[in-house]
C-alpha cells in the first residue's frame, strides 16, 4: 500500500475531524422504557439530565447523567443485535477498570446490568475536559506525567488483571508494516520487529489520544480501558506524542525532558512509529463506515503525522 499525504509540512491540526463532535451516538431518552427503568431503579433517583459525549469514533451510548438526588453518573450501553462487538469492548472496560490499583487514573464501573440485547455499565462520572487541540504544551505535560504516573502503578502488572501480549495484540499491524509501498520498508520492518521484542513489563493502554483523557482540577484521567496489554512502560507516551506532533508540538524534546523516555533507544520510539503507520495506511484505505462518518479521515490525518515525524527522525526525504 501507498503511504500518501507525506509532505514536508505537518497536517493540519485535526484535518476535517471536528473536535468532541465524531461520533454518532444514540441518545439516553432512545434507549428502551424498561432499560432506563431499571437503571434509574438501580440509582435509586431519577435522570433529569443526560448529555450524550459525542467524541470518539464508536456508535455505542455515552452519557453524562444528572440524578433527581443531585448526584452525576457515567452510562455505556449498547445492544447485541446492532454491535455486538461494542458490548464487549464495554463488558472488556468494566473487567480491567475494577481490577486497575488505586493509584491508576482512570473512572471505574460501579456496576452493569443486562435487559435483553442491552448492556448498561454504570461509571464514575469525570468532571473535566479533553485537551484542546491543536495541543497545548502545558496540557500536555499535565497529561504526559499523567501516563507516568499510571505505568509505575501497573508495572508489573497486577495480579487479578489478565491481559494479553501487546506484541500478540500488534502481529497484525506488523503485517501491515510490511506491506508499506515506501523505500525504507524494510528499515520499518526492522524497527517495529524489535519495537515488539521489548520487554513487557507494564499494562499499557494502548489508545491514548486526547478524546480518551480528561483535564480536572487534579490532573488527568485516562478513559475507554478496553485495549490494554502488558507491554513496555513508555509506548503510550510515545503513541500520544504522535498527536501532539502532528499539531505541532516539539515532542522531540518532550520525549528526551520526560524521565521515562529520556534515556529510551531512539529506535524503539521508531519502531512504535513504524506500527502506527503501518496500521493508519491500512486503515485509512479502508471503507467508509456510516456509523462512524469522520473515522477514515482521522485515520488518515494519524498516517500522516505518523509518517512525518517517523521521516523527520530518521532523516528520510518525503518529496
Amino acid at each position: 500500500m501507498s503511504v500518501v499525504g507525506g509532505s514536508a509540512g505537518r497536517p493540519a491540526p485535526g484535518g476535517s475531524v471536528p473536535q468532541g463532535a465524531t461520533a454518532l451516538r444514540p441518545a439516553w431518552e432512545s434507549l428502551p422504557a424498561q432499560v432506563r427503568h431499571i437503571v434509574e431503579w438501580r440509582l435509586g433517583s431519577a435522570v433529569v439530565e443526560a448529555r450524550s459525549q459525542d467524541s470518539g469514533f464508536t456508535p455505542g451510548l455515552a452519557s453524562r447523567l444528572l440524578l433527581a438526588d443531585g448526584r452525576r453518573v457515567f452510562v455505556k450501553a449498547a445492544s447485541t443485535e446492532m454491535a455486538p462487538w461494542i458490548v464487549e469492548a464495554y463488558r472488556r472496560e468494566c473487567e480491567v477498570t475494577a481490577a486497575l490499583p488505586a493509584g491508576v487514573h482512570a473512572p471505574r464501573a460501579r456496576w452493569t446490568c443486562e435487559e435483553g440485547p442491552w448492556f448498561v455499565a454504570v461509571m464514575d462520572d469525570v468532571e473535566g475536559h479533553h485537551p484542546r487541540r491543536p495541543w497545548r504544551a502545558e496540557e500536555l505535560a499535565t497529561v504526559v506525567a499523567m501516563l507516568a504516573e499510571n505505568a509505575r502503578a501497573l508495572t508489573p502488572p497486577p495480579h487479578g488483571l489478565h491481559v494479553p501480549l501487546l506484541a500478540d495484540e500488534l502481529a497484525a499491524e506488523l503485517v501491515m508494516v510490511r506491506d508499506l509501498d515506501l523505500p525504507w520498508r524494510d528499515t520499518c520492518v526492522d524497527l517495529a520487529e524489535r519495537m515488539l521484542a521489548s520487554p513487557p513489563t507494564t499494562v499499557v493502554h494502548t489508545d491514548i489520544r486526547d478524546d480518551n483523557v480528561l483535564l480536572t482540577e487534579q490532573g488527568a484521567v485516562t478513559v475507554d480501558w478496553n485495549f490494554v496489554a502488558a507491554g513496555p512502560a513508555w509506548f503510550d507516551t510515545v503513541s500520544l506524542l504522535v498527536q501532539a506532533y502532528g499539531d505541532g508540538i516539539d515532542c522531540d524534546s518532550v520525549l528526551a525532558g520526560d524521565p521515562s523516555t529520556r534515556d529510551l533507544d531512539p529506535d524503539l520510539v521508531d519502531g512504535v512509529l513504524a506500527l502506527l503507520l503501518g496500521y493508519f495506511s491500512w486503515a485509512a484505505a479502508q471503507e467508509h463506515v456510516e456509523t462512524s462518518p469522520y473515522l477514515r479521515s482521522h485515520q488518515a490525518w494519524y498516517r500522516d503525522a505518523t509518517w512525518k515525524w517517523l521521516s523527520d527522525r530518521r532523516g528520510w526525504s518525503t518529496g
